[in-house]
């Protein structure tokens, strides 16, 4: 099995560089070595997803108290409204007899906006299952802190776009990055004093050109305080602007993974974490079981469709990820 930070330290270095990005969806998509390329490729993708767990993300509530320039959720239309526990413990109790090991509590939300955060996490925990989320960490105050390392995740993931307070605070609009910073080390520096392993915290870096020539300074920054420090591109979910490579020349691959579930806080299945007004949708589990869900023709329609490249999903064919993450992403999902 090939060393986990041999394989992150690779990722980094290939998404943490523009130019080398573009030179490796270049040769994939040339046209000989892109075939070979394809073949290894979808070989692997097919025994990926036959041979992983099912994973649920559950979007907890659909708030955020950020304005970030990347993230399109200034425009979402759907009602704001945070899942009520009675559904909540539907789906995680569904997910478990299926054979579900993780719930992921991300969507288009702050999960420290939700005042029912703690007891869903609990929740999860004592139906056997982990826990793991994104947060922008604005909201990590002594109380939040404490609150965590009494009862916590497995995994969160902050999110952190600079190393200078002009650039951060540029990008995540709304956010102090002085106590962003702050809170984030005082939780990493408290839980080693414990002597406790969880939650294992990951600083996520999203690459835009407005923060590129930070990325290697974000690496040495974070590299021993927190146990992963992580870099991946912007996507086009909010604008194509973002990206920084005309992605819609290139090859589609398969994006969507039947064994990842979307379910937005009104209960709705669908289609991706780009899905931010529930577009696509793939079922209700207000009115449907998970199990039916997934074995819906609707769903096993579309993975079809992106597997044999015939997609004509809008969302997918206008989406950067179906053109640059998938291209590569299997390797390491």
């Amino acid at each position: 099995m090939a060393n986990p930070f041999f394989i992150r330290n690779l990722k980094n270095k290939l998404l943490g560089d523009y130019k080398i990005l573009k030179i490796v969806i270049k040769v994939i998509n040339a046209p000989i070595i892109g075939d070979i390329y394809d073949r290894i490729y979808f070989r692997l993708i097919r025994k990926k997803i036959n041979n992983s767990d099912i994973l649920v993300t559950i979007e907890p509530n659909n708030l955020c108290n950020l304005n970030c320039i990347m993230c399109p959720y200034k425009r979402m239309k759907r009602k704001k409204e945070t899942m009520s526990m009675e559904l909540f413990k539907k789906i995680v109790d569904e997910s478990k007899k299926i054979g579900v090991k993780e719930i992921h509590l991300t969507q288009y939300n702050e999960p420290f906006t939700d005042k029912n955060i703690f007891e869903k996490l609990d929740y999860i925990r004592k139906s056997g299952l982990k826990s793991s989320f994104y947060s922008n960490g604005t909201l990590l105050n002594e109380e939040i802190i404490e609150k965590i390392l009494k009862s916590p995740p497995d995994l969160i993931r902050f999110s952190v776009d600079g190393v200078k307070k002009e650039t951060f605070e540029s990008i995540r609009r709304g956010a102090n990055f002085e106590e962003v910073i702050s809170g984030i080390e005082k939780l990493y520096k408290r839980r080693n004093e414990m002597g406790e392993k969880f939650p294992i915290i990951e600083v996520f870096f999203t690459l835009l050109k407005e923060n590129k020539d930070e990325s290697k300074k974000f690496l040495e920054y974070w590299k021993d305080k927190c146990d992963f420090a992580s870099i991946y591109p912007a996507d086009s979910r909010d604008s194509g602007k973002f990206v920084g490579v005309d992605y819609k020349k290139f090859k589609p691959y398969p994006c969507f993974n039947p064994k990842r579930v979307i379910i937005l806080s009104n209960g709705k299945v669908v289609l991706c974490c780009v899905d931010i007004d529930g577009d696509v949708v793939l079922g209700d589990l207000k009115k449907q079981g998970l199990r039916e869900i997934l074995n819906s023709d609707k769903y096993k329609k579309i993975h079809l469709s992106q597997m044999n490249r015939s997609c004509q999903i809008p969302m997918c064919k206008d989406c950067s990820k179906f053109y640059i993450d998938s291209a590569f992403q299997w390797w390491v999902y």
